[in-house]
């Protein structure tokens, strides 16, 4: 019995030494996947640290451009009205433009006009001057002439109240002879 008890106790010993191997494989098994699920759980706490920094940061970028919508709404409402009035200005400048237009073209057409006018005036004006040189000319050629007339009067002149002064002396009461 004494083997028995030996070789019981050698097998006993051997169950218990697979047996505390197999819980030392479990454990380790066991300890991996509690370190790798406590890696998850990390990496998890990183990634919702992460994501709950990525929704503060996105609400308050939510926020800013809320606020920057609503600045620009407000914007769009003033450039509206803005723009309003300055269609109105811009209709009211065409219609004075086109006003000014049709003014520009009469005052050139009159212009035109004047422009021709004093053109006809002009050559009026050219015109009567050669015909007053010619007149100018007539009667320095007229004056010539009287002058020559009255100078050949005033020498017939002379010449006649010489005659008479011969004659009157020449000349006797005595009837004259026959």
């Amino acid at each position: 019995m004494k083997n028995f008890l030996t070789s019981l106790m050698i097998v006993l010993s051997l169950g218990l030494c697979g047996l505390i191997w197999f819980q030392w494989q479990r454990e380790t098994v066991n300890r991996q996947q509690m370190q790798m699920m406590a890696d998850r759980t990390r990496h998890r706490d990183g990634k919702i640290q992460s994501l709950d920094d990525l929704v503060r940061i996105t609400q308050t970028e939510v926020t800013r451009l809320d606020s920057l919508k609503k600045e620009l709404i407000e914007q769009v409402k003033s450039n509206t009205v803005q723009i309003v009035t300055l269609d109105n200005e811009l209709d009211r400048t065409k219609s004075d433009n086109e006003v000014k237009t049709k003014q520009l073209v009469a005052y050139k057409e009159a212009l035109d006009r004047a422009n021709d006018a004093i053109k006809k005036q002009n050559e009026d004006v050219t015109r009567q001057n050669e015909e007053l040189k010619k007149v100018a000319e007539e009667r320095n050629e007229m004056a010539l002439k009287f002058n020559k007339v009255a100078t050949e009067f005033n020498e017939l002149a002379a010449k006649w109240n010489t005659l008479q002064e011969q004659l009157a002396k020449a000349a006797t009461n005595a009837p004259p002879t026959k």
